[in-house]
């Protein structure tokens, strides 16, 4: 083996090394694992990850609701189809013999590294008997209550946005994306009637899109490092044929010289 194969030979094991610690990195960073956590434990101090995004900063402010837990309400963080959820579940609801109303106030902060959000949406499910419901959401730069980037009104009848536009001023999409974005949920409740009647979510759902999608970023560093490595591969494999061509060449001559000195 000539010192420029070993060269090479030696280059494609680093390729290798080295690609294999991209994947790790890559991998490290984005983490495919749902995280589950009560409202109550994240008020706390602490923080759900999902892809590139780490959910920190949680607390909450309720005011006048029949039912509101923050240890039976579940925060759970998603991935589906490349797209990032992040779902509030169990009971927030006002019930009243009478005219009433509730608030509650859910603050969170998304983070993304690497990558930047251009686009949130929300959904809610839950129901309404003789009642008004709302569920206004802001995503604010720099802080809660900082310069508002994006904006979302979910009603009774309206449970879901996209589509946006139903409401004036909703506006999703996030421009110029943003690696950070402190939300706000504010829900409202309110029994109308003198009657009496009830009003209820069950699950508050919120999903964050960028461009890449965290998926779409990991595939492609792979994919690229990849590349490099089977081109590397394929140049040692020519360069090796040729050396073992011309040193066969090389044998048979010198076996043609040895047979001339004989005659």
């Amino acid at each position: 083996m000539t010192m420029k194969t070993i060269k090479k030979t030696f280059g494609i094991a680093a390729c290798i090394g080295i690609l294999a610690a991209s994947a790790t990195s890559v991998f490290a960073q984005v983490n495919f694992n749902s995280g589950t956590n009560t409202l109550a434990n994240l008020a706390n101090g602490g923080t759900l990850s999902i892809d590139d995004k780490i959910f920190s900063g949680f607390n909450y402010q309720a005011s006048g609701l029949t039912f509101f837990d923050p240890n039976q309400i579940i925060v759970t963080a998603t991935e589906n189809g490349g797209i990032d959820y992040l779902t509030w579940s169990g009971n927030i609801s006002l019930v009243s013999s009478g005219i009433a109303s509730a608030d509650l106030l859910l603050n969170y902060i998304v983070t993304a590294n690497p990558g930047a959000i251009n686009m949130i949406d929300q959904s809610y499910t839950g129901r309404a008997q003789n009642g008004l419901l709302a569920v206004d959401e802001t995503a604010a730069t720099g802080a809660f209550g900082g310069i508002v980037v994006g904006y979302s009104h979910l009603q009774v009848g309206y449970s879901s946005d996209p589509p946006a536009g139903t409401v004036s001023g909703d506006n999703l999409n996030i421009n110029p994306s943003q690696s950070v974005l402190y939300v706000t949920k504010d829900i409202a409740l309110a029994v109308i009637s003198p009657n009496g009647g009830s009003i209820s979510i069950v699950q508050v759902e919120q999903s964050f899109h960028q461009v890449p999608e965290p998926s779409a970023m990991l595939l492609g560093s792979l994919g690229g490092g990849l590349l490099l490595f089977l081109r590397l591969r394929r140049q040692a494999r020519r360069e090796t044929a040729a050396i073992r061509h011309f040193s066969k060449i090389a044998i048979n001559g010198m076996h043609n010289d040895q047979h001339s000195d004989l005659k």
